[in-house]
């Protein structure tokens, strides 16, 4: 879940090629007014997916704009569908983008392609095309003259290894590559990675936890809260006073862990994350119980409960809206073959009736040829025996 949470965060903040979304009623004629489309606030992607998915491949439908401009579109839609987590769809269309872009003489694009290519199969958990992508990401990027137009990419590479070491529990290799991304990030000039660097170190304090270094892990949840803050970012906040409190559990400082749970549980408030929360409230009703405050241990015990309901409430109802989904889809493409189903029956019908028809003409006219040779040939043998 770690990892999950952790990627999902690292796209929404480091993704920058997005749409600004609004009704388009005649087709953009310019590629600069196309690009600034394509290149608009990412987080109108996550708001409205849809519209985004609809709008990208509304661009590359249309032969007119370019290459460049169409393979952007393609990344849209792939993006669109991530933002969905729809991974499978958004590795079918960035893997499009990948063969339309092939013959661009573009680098960087080519460099976003493949880390998009590697993060996308890290997702489906492909760990090793993922790592292969990841590693094509790196060649291409450490060849570019110019680094802060590659380093982002080239930092969250470093970041996305990490992830995929330590979710098969490789601590000691992945925070070699968390390590490497923080320094990529450092690197990059005039660019804001305070929320990349937030959820690197709350990842590299779940590594420590693992290796039972508690103060290495407690110095690096200290330094996510405090990227987290320059961001104002609650729910990162939030994720590390939880490993924070954690270490504190594991060290047997219930009241200190009490008092970080408690204060993520507040920082929480607006954020509305169930697997945020649940995890809180299993954090402090741990605790309670630690320190026999029977009452507290029950009242979080309850919300704890309550919150594993409500997941799997929202699980359920996921399931059943893609099922509904899945049912008006085939209903509509049911019906769609049916229409066509029965125009095609008519075209049938309407052939063989004129086939029908026509050879009926040719019999009837057949006949009629026949009776008048033999008219001929009945007038010609009269027309012998009297001679």
């Amino acid at each position: 879940m770690i990892i999950r949470q952790s990627t999902y965060y690292l796209l929404l903040f480091t993704l920058s090629f997005s749409i600004k979304l609004f009704a388009i009623t005649e087709p953009y004629q310019t590629e600069q007014e196309i690009d600034s489309l394509l290149k608009a606030n990412t987080n109108r992607v996550y708001e409205n997916p849809d519209q985004t998915i609809a709008f990208g491949l509304s661009v590359f439908d249309n032969d007119k704009y370019s290459i460049r401009s169409r393979t952007r579109a393609l990344m849209l839609v792939s993006l669109g569908y991530t933002s969905k987590r729809n991974y499978q769809k958004a590795l079918e269309y960035i893997e499009k983008a990948n063969e339309l872009s092939s013959n661009l003489k573009d680098q960087v694009l080519q460099v976003e392609i493949l880390f998009r290519t590697g993060i996308l199969y890290q997702q489906l958990k492909i760990y090793d095309k993922s790592i292969e992508f990841l590693e094509k990401t790196e060649r291409l990027a450490l060849t570019y003259p110019k680094h802060d137009s590659v380093g982002r990419f080239l930092a969250n590479s470093y970041v996305v290894k990490g992830f995929i070491y330590k979710d098969n529990l490789n601590c000691d290799i992945a925070l070699e590559f968390f390590n490497r991304g923080i320094r990529e990030y450092e690197k990059i000039k005039n660019s804001n990675n305070n929320a990349n660097l937030s959820i690197v170190y709350y990842n590299i304090g779940n590594c420590y936890i693992l290796l039972s270094e508690y103060d290495n892990a407690k110095n690096s949840f200290s330094k996510s809260i405090k990227f987290a803050k320059l961001e104002n970012a609650n729910s990162l906040i939030s994720f590390a006073k939880k490993g924070l409190a954690e270490v504190y559990t594991l060290e047997s400082q219930y009241d200190l862990a009490k008092a970080q749970l408690l204060d993520a549980l507040n920082q929480s408030k607006e954020v509305g994350d169930l697997i945020l929360n649940l995890g809180i409230y299993k954090g402090l009703f741990e605790n309670y119980l630690a320190l026999n405050e029977w009452d507290n241990y029950q009242k979080y015990y309850d919300l704890y409960s309550k919150t594993q309901l409500d997941i799997k409430k929202s699980e359920r109802s996921s399931v059943s809206d893609s099922i509904d989904k899945t049912i008006e889809l085939q209903t509509v493409q049911l019906q769609e073959f049916e229409n066509a189903f029965k125009g095609r029956l008519k075209w049938f019908f309407l052939i063989v009736f004129l086939m029908l028809a026509a050879t009926f003409l040719i019999e009837r006219k057949n006949k009629k040829a026949i009776k008048s040779l033999q008219k001929e040939v009945e007038t010609l043998q009269k027309s012998n025996s009297t001679s």
